[in-house]
């Protein structure tokens, strides 16, 4: 051992209590910042993964400019073909369609503006955690046509119940008047309360009938098998889109594009916490 060396290991045991108490400080702090930094991240993966569940799903293909200004013309003209380029991405876990319209929704007393979304039942079982949300009565069958599924806080603005009518009035996408009397199948509860307040669903081929959608979505969801399977999805989708779309009318975003405020609550937290973290090693330093 060369003689820089004993000298250093001789000096480190000359005071055993001090050298004792510094490795394990170090070793404290070394195995907190681990477990707190792997704690952070788990918590966010699954802060995203429980979001994109109830809302976006991974990636979308909407009509360029609709996720700014969500007009009911802004659509996806032809989902079915959007779908056949998704089925052969490998990473892609399940996939769903949704058409959208902020509604006018009355009970015998009361009336409420809310989103009112148009849903495949089948498929938006595999892509979101809706149908195992519903608290009260059932989610909505492959054969249904007038049922709806209301949020709790919306169900209790309006005062109704399983079984109770509801009368929608709204703009199709051709500018008509669309109005249908839908009677609440289900209640759901998502523990999120503007969602739970504003939001209702009814099966997707009712819904295009009444906004006389001609076949046309809004939002072509897809959910991954993880999240890092989201930028090659994306990519893929891009490419395959653009040639189905060739005048580009439609967009591909994922869900950091789909959710700037959870990204940004996120970053948020994350340097909120690495300020704690240089903290604690300042300290132990």
């Amino acid at each position: 051992m060369p003689i820089e060396l004993k000298i250093i290991w001789r000096n480190i045991w000359r005071h055993t209590r001090r050298s004792i108490l510094t490795i394990l400080a170090v070793v404290f702090a070394t195995t907190l910042l681990v477990f707190m930094l792997s704690f952070q991240f788990g918590s966010y993966e699954t802060m995203i993964n429980s979001a994109v569940k109830i809302h976006t799903g991974h990636v979308q293909v909407q009509a360029e400019g609709y996720r700014d200004r969500m007009e009911m013309p802004r659509v996806v003209p032809d989902p079915a073909a959007v779908e056949k380029v998704i089925k052969h991405i490998p990473e892609v876990e399940a996939y769903t369609a949704r058409a959208n319209a902020f509604s006018l929704v009355s009970s015998r007393n009361r009336t409420y503006g809310v989103l009112l979304t148009g849903i495949d039942p089948e498929g938006e079982a595999q892509v979101s955690t809706l149908k195992k949300l519903v608290r009260r009565g059932e989610y909505l069958a492959p054969g249904d046509t007038d049922k709806a599924l209301v949020g709790e806080l919306l169900a209790d603005n309006l005062k109704v119940d399983i079984g109770d009518e509801l009368v929608v009035l709204g703009q199709g996408r051709d500018g008509s008047v669309a109005a249908a009397i839908l009677t609440v199948k289900g209640i759901f509860r998502s523990g999120e309360d503007k969602f739970d307040r504003n939001a209702a669903q009814m099966p997707l081929g009712y819904f295009q009938d009444v906004f006389s959608m001609q076949g046309a979505v809004h939002e072509v969801v897809v959910l991954g098998r993880s999240l890092e399977a989201v930028s090659s999805i994306k990519k893929e989708l891009g490419a395959g889109v653009r040639k189905i779309d060739h005048d580009g009318n439609l967009a591909v975003l994922d869900w950091i594009e789909l959710m700037p405020g959870l990204v940004q609550s996120i970053k948020l937290d994350l340097v909120s916490g690495l300020i704690m973290y240089v903290i604690l090693i300042v300290v132990v330093a």
